[in-house]
């Protein structure tokens, strides 16, 4: 009778898993599929599963709880890594490493570098410069704040497009017609070649 009951709760705990596992990769079909929070996927899996609230209580602290175990592995593989290339680098190279990750932390010496680049490609003035510079800034910051609250999970589609929009909507109030034609040209040229560059990859393999 004990083996039975421990192969109902083995194939049970199974059930769920694969049945998590593929909600999960249902929601997340292709780069264009519309993106799903864990929040709505618990909720579709009520909604088809049938599931109690203890149950979605219970496989909310389970996920909590496989979350925070892959951040313990993440922040502990980090370490290894940095350890190991530590014993790579001579003093001065890690000093150096240690200035460059800090300054690409930093959303202030990030917007500089944008708008040193900026300032010819859309031939800006010093007091748009500026203005853009603050507007960066501000992106920056709310991005890092949203991919440090996300952790280990993707970041929210529909909030980092807000994010980006109002940046664009403060940058056309800032650029002339013809330069903020020139920034979505830009921005398209990157973007088709970043594709290209993947297309590439794939085609290599």
């Amino acid at each position: 009778m004990k083996i039975i009951q421990k192969i109902a709760i083995l194939s049970l705990a199974l059930f769920f898993t694969f049945s998590f596992t593929t909600f999960a990769q249902h929601d997340g079909e292709g780069r264009h599929g519309r993106h799903h929070s864990h929040k709505e996927r618990i909720e579709k899996m009520k909604q088809e599963l049938g599931l109690s609230d203890a149950q979605v209580e219970q496989i909310k602290a389970l996920h909590e709880k496989k979350r925070e175990e892959r951040k313990a592995d993440a922040k502990a593989n980090r370490a290894e890594f940095k350890a190991e290339m530590d014993k790579i680098l001579t003093p001065e190279q890690r000093k150096k490493a240690e200035a460059l990750r800090a300054e690409h932390k930093d959303p202030n010496k990030r917007a500089e570098k944008r708008i040193e680049k900026w300032k010819t490609e859309l031939s800006l003035t010093d007091a748009q410069a500026t203005k853009v510079k603050a507007a960066l800034v501000t992106r920056m910051t709310k991005m890092q704040s949203l991919k440090e609250a996300a952790g280990d999970e993707k970041v929210d589609k529909e909030e980092r497009k807000a994010i980006k929009n109002a940046f664009e909507t403060g940058l056309k109030s800032i650029l002339s017609s013809d330069q903020f034609t020139k920034y979505e040209q830009i921005k398209a040229d990157k973007k088709d070649k970043h594709g290209k560059g993947r297309k590439h990859g794939r085609d290599d393999k």
